[in-house]
C-alpha cells in the first residue's frame, strides 16, 4: 500500500511537472539571452518578476552585450561565424533568410532535440502548427527555433495588420459611404480634395498619405496575388505578386489619383511619422500605416487624438480594413506569415539551458500568458467573469511596468503581445481603451474573410538567381508608374519584361525545382 501511495504520488508530481512545465531542479543557471527591441536588466533582489521566474526556473536572464535584433544582420552573422552569439537570441528569419538558410547547414544554430519538445506539450503544438517551421522541418529535417508570431493566438490576426485610416466626419460631410474598392477610393480622395470636406470654405485638404508603397502594397491582394511574395496559381505555375498582369487596375486608379492631386505628391518616399503628422493636421483625409490594435491606438490617440484635443478622437477617425479592385469586388487582403521572427539557440548550448528556456517559453503560452501585463494580483486581476483588469493606485495610475520590473521583456519572446492588445476581456489601454478594441475588432474581422496567402517557400532558397530579386525595387517602379505620363498598361508591361528578363525568369526555374523537391 505504502509502495503504492508513493507511486501515485510520484505520478502527481510528475503531472504536476509536465503541465506547468516546470524544469527547475534546484541549481539556478546563468543564461545569456538577447531581447527583442527592448534592452533588460535582471536583478532578482530588487525585481519581483526576476525573483519569481529565478525560483520557478531556475535560471539568470542575463542580457547579451549586443542586441542582434536591433543591429545589421552582418552583425548576427559575424557573431555566429565567430562563436560568439548568446546562448538564446531573437531572429528576424524571413527577413533575413540567410538565418535558414546558411546557420542551419553550418550548424550556426542549435536543432531542438524532440525528447525535449515532447516535453512540452503547448511547444510542440505550436510549432506542429506553425506553417514556417513546418516549412523548415521539411527542408532541414528538424526544427531550429522558437516561433515568435505577432499574436500569441492565431485565430486573431489571419491577414495582415494594415489600415487604411480614414476620416469619417469628412465621409458624412462629402456624403459619401465607406469606400471597398479602389475604385472608390479614388472616388472619395477626389471628393476629400475638392469638395471641401472639412467646411472652412478652402482649398486646403487632400485625400490620401501615409507611409509609402511598401504598406500600400499589401492592398494589391485585392487582385488575388499576394503582391510582396511568390504566388502559385491554379494551374500550378509559379509568379511574382507584383509583376501579375492584375496589378494594372489597381496602378490605374492610383494614376488617376496622382493626376487629379488626391494622393500626397510626396507618397512615393513618405515616412510613417510623416505620413501620420500630415493626417493629424486635418490636411489629408485617408492614411496608410500599421493597423493592429496598438496601432489602433497610436494612430487615433496618440497621433491624431493628441493634436486634436477638443474631441474624441474615434468620433472622426474609422478604417478601411481591406479592398476589392472595382466596385462589387470582394474585399481581400494579404494572409499574414506565421513567423517572420523567431527564437534561436547558440549551437554549442547545454540542453539543460535549452530545456529550462522551453520550460519558461512553455510557461509563457500557458499559465503565463498573461505575464507580460505583470504579476497576477498585484498588477493585474482576473474578475469572475474573466475580465481582466489593471491594479491601479488612488490616483487611478496603474503601475510603470519597465520601472517595476526591469526585466519585463523577458516575457516577449514567445510573441509580441498583439493577442492582449485585442482581446476585449482585457484592459489593455489606459486611454480609449474599449473605442481602440472595438475598431481593432471590426477592421480584423473585415480582413479575416479570405486571406491571400503567399508562398513561404521561395524565401527560404538559398540561390542567388532566386534571392538577387531583391535588388528589384518594386515600390519605387511603382511610383515611377504612378507618377508617369506614358499609359499606366504599357509602363507596366515595360517593367515586369525587364525584371522578369534580368531576374524573374531565371528565379521562376529554381523556385519550380525546389517546389518539386519539397512538395510545395
Amino acid at each position: 500500500m505504502k509502495k503504492l501511495l508513493t507511486l501515485i504520488m510520484a505520478l502527481v508530481l510528475m503531472t504536476t511537472l509536465v503541465g506547468t512545465a516546470l524544469a527547475y531542479d534546484g541549481e539556478i543557471i546563468d543564461i545569456v539571452v538577447d531581447s527583442d527591441d527592448t534592452p533588460f536588466t535582471w536583478d532578482p533582489a530588487t525585481d519581483k518578476m526576476a525573483a519569481m521566474i529565478q525560483d520557478k526556473f531556475g535560471i539568470n536572464l542575463l542580457q547579451s552585450e549586443t542586441n542582434y535584433y536591433n543591429n545589421d544582420f552582418t552583425v548576427t552573422q559575424l557573431a555566429a561565424v565567430d562563436g560568439n552569439l548568446p546562448d538564446f537570441f531573437t531572429a528576424d528569419i524571413l527577413y533575413y533568410p540567410q538565418l535558414i538558410t546558411q546557420f542551419i547547414p553550418e550548424e550556426l544554430v542549435a536543432e531542438i532535440p524532440m525528447e525535449l519538445i515532447e516535453k512540452y506539450p503547448a511547444v510542440k503544438t505550436l510549432l506542429e502548427n506553425d506553417a514556417v517551421a513546418q516549412l523548415v522541418k521539411n527542408m532541414y529535417g528538424g526544427y531550429y527555433f522558437l516561433p515568435k508570431p505577432d499574436s500569441a493566438d492565431p485565430t486573431l490576426y489571419l491577414a495582415e495588420r494594415k489600415g487604411l485610416f480614414i476620416r469619417k466626419d469628412w465621409l458624412a460631410a462629402v456624403g459619401m459611404e465607406m469606400p471597398k474598392s479602389w475604385e472608390e477610393l479614388y472616388e472619395v480622395c477626389h471628393a476629400f480634395t475638392y469638395n471641401d470636406p472639412d467646411g472652412n470654405g478652402k482649398n486646403d485638404t487632400y485625400g490620401l498619405t501615409g507611409d509609402g508603397m511598401g504598406t500600400l502594397r499589401y492592398f494589391f491582394a485585392s487582385t488575388g496575388s499576394a503582391n510582396r511574395y511568390w504566388n502559385k496559381d491554379a494551374e500550378g505555375n509559379w509568379y511574382f505578386g507584383a509583376l501579375a498582369d492584375e496589378n494594372v487596375k489597381v496602378l490605374e486608379w492610383l494614376r488617376k489619383m496622382y493626376e487629379d492631386g488626391s494622393i500626397d505628391p510626396d507618397f512615393g518616399a513618405s515616412t510613417w511619422s510623416t505620413g501620420l503628422q500630415k493626417f493629424s493636421s486635418n490636411m489629408f483625409g485617408v492614411c496608410v500605416r500599421n493597423a493592429d490594435a496598438d496601432w489602433v491606438q497610436n494612430v487615433v490617440v496618440e497621433y491624431y487624438g493628441a493634436a486634436n484635443p477638443d474631441c474624441n478622437p474615434f468620433d472622426r477617425v474609422d478604417m478601411i480594413p481591406a479592398m476589392g479592385t472595382n466596385k462589387g469586388d470582394e474585399v481581400r487582403m494579404e494572409g499574414y506569415i506565421s513567423c517572420m521572427v523567431a527564437n534561436m539557440f547558440n549551437p554549442d548550448i547545454t540542453e539543460e539551458k535549452m530545456d529550462r528556456i522551453l520550460a519558461f517559453y512553455e510557461y509563457l503560452i500557458t499559465d503565463g500568458k498573461y505575464m507580460r501585463m505583470g504579476l497576477e494580483g498585484e498588477d493585474y486581476v482576473i474578475n469572475e467573469d474573466g475580465s481582466i483588469v489593471k491594479v491601479r493606485d488612488e490616483n487611478g495610475n496603474p503601475p510603470v511596468l519597465a520601472t517595476k520590473y526591469p526585466c519585463i521583456p523577458v516575457t516577449h519572446f514567445t510573441s509580441w503581445g498583439f493577442e492582449l492588445a485585442a482581446y476585449d476581456h482585457v484592459e489593455f489601454f489606459d486611454e480609449y481603451n474599449a473605442e481602440t478594441k472595438a475598431l481593432n475588432t471590426k477592421a480584423r474581422e473585415g480582413r479575416n474573410n479570405n486571406p491571400v496567402y503567399p508562398q513561404v517557400g521561395p524565401m527560404l532558397i538559398e540561390d542567388t538567381a532566386v534571392t538577387d530579386t531583391t535588388a528589384f525595387a518594386v515600390n519605387a517602379e511603382y511610383w515611377q508608374i504612378i507618377s508617369g505620363k506614358e499609359p499606366v498598361a504599357d509602363m507596366f508591361a515595360e517593367m515586369k519584361a525587364r525584371a522578369m528578363s534580368t531576374y524573374y525568369d531565371a528565379a521562376t526555374e529554381v523556385v519550380e525545382e525546389y517546389a518539386e523537391k519539397y512538395g510545395w
